[in-house]
């Protein structure tokens, strides 16, 4: 071994300990992974963003069809009791008997069960 050897030998061994390519090297691998985990943290954000706001809009669009259909629900609802009411009435079952040909009974015929 000659003497320039041995120097660069140690030069070579105190290069771990120094700042120098191979901690360059690894900062920038270091930057690099932070910056893709910072892309890929953004990224999920903003998907998560996109997703809630599309889950805004088809709520409430089911919101609005619900509220069509009970308003057409009351509406229903409403025309059936006023034709229950009628239907009731004994004015109306009194015209749907006659046209259906039925008469009152003679009073001899009615018998009252207690």
């Amino acid at each position: 071994m000659n003497g320039h050897g041995a120097i660069a030998d140690a030069a070579g061994g105190l290069a771990r300990f120094l700042p120098g390519d191979a901690t360059r090297e690894q900062v920038r691998r270091k930057g690099v992974v932070v910056g893709m985990s910072l892309a890929v943290v953004l990224l999920l954000v903003g998907l998560f963003y996109v997703w809630t706001r599309m889950q805004q809009v088809q709520i409430g669009y089911e919101i609005s069809k619900l509220e069509a259909m009970n308003k057409d629900l009351k509406n229903r609802k409403r025309e059936l009791h006023l034709e229950l009411s009628s239907l009731q009435s004994p004015r109306e079952l009194e015209a749907k008997a006659r046209k259906l040909g039925l008469i009152y009974p003679p009073m001899g015929k009615v018998v009252h069960v207690p």
